[in-house]
């Protein structure tokens, strides 16, 4: 689905994001809590955009570019968030979760 190339470069610009954030955004000195609800609000406007790319346009006349665009902003945005709430690792997490609907009936 996604190149372990890939992978790598898309780390390595999350990593330059939360490293350089507040020299990228106008968000400084926030504090913890601050810094989650930042990433928070991000992540709401972000699936507010994905949404807004669908319903805005018929489904069989929007760019699918954009559309990607979109999602992988909120992939992005969601990542900040994680790291924001002290998630560091996110091999432990994603295996945790994939046992667990595993695990479900469904």
């Amino acid at each position: 689905m996604i190149k372990q190339e890939t992978l790598k470069d898309f780390f390595e610009y999350l990593n330059y994001i939360n490293l350089n954030y507040e020299n990228l955004t106008i968000k400084t000195n926030l504090s913890k809590e601050e810094n989650i609800m930042a990433n928070l609000a991000c992540l709401t406007e972000e699936v507010w955009e994905v949404s807004t790319e669908i319903s805005q346009k018929k489904i069989d006349s929007f760019k699918k570019e954009d559309l990607e665009d979109e999602i992988i902003d909120v992939l992005i945005t969601n990542l900040l968030l994680a790291k924001a709430c002290w998630i560091e690792n996110l091999d432990k997490a994603v295996s945790r979760k994939i046992k667990k609907n595993n695990d479900r009936w469904y």
